[in-house]
């Protein structure tokens, strides 16, 4: 008898480990984010080699993530944590002085966030 409830101890003492080591572990999941930005000209062309800027302001500092269009005019960014972010958009050499802005919010961890920019 002895041997069975010292048994029913030391299992119930190793399921209690393995829960609590499998709840720590899942407090540390990847919060990554990723943000898309498709940027586009006033006649709908997109716009590669354009930069993009991503900018939050935070009680901690701003974050500010910097990305330049791929040939579909499309920036991707993975993001630290989530946020809101205020979207600047520029391409001096085809559009001087201009500046496209807009909203991306990637505000759920692990979780997609899409936002398109016109450059006027």
């Amino acid at each position: 008898m002895k041997t069975l409830v010292q048994k029913i101890s030391v299992a119930t003492i190793v399921v209690i480990i393995i829960v609590a080591v499998s709840s720590i572990s899942s407090c540390k999941k990847d919060q990554t984010c990723r943000g898309y930005v498709n940027v586009y000209d006033n006649a709908g062309n997109k716009v590669p080699g354009a930069i993009v800027n991503l900018n939050a302001y935070s009680i901690n500092g701003d974050v500010t993530y910097t990305e330049k269009t791929d040939g579909n005019g499309l920036a991707t960014f993975d993001v630290a944590l989530p946020a809101i972010f205020d979207v600047d958009v520029t391409k001096e050499d085809a559009f001087p002085n201009a500046h496209g802005k807009g909203k991306l919010n990637v505000d759920e961890p692990r979780k997609e966030g899409w936002a398109t920019v016109s450059i006027p």
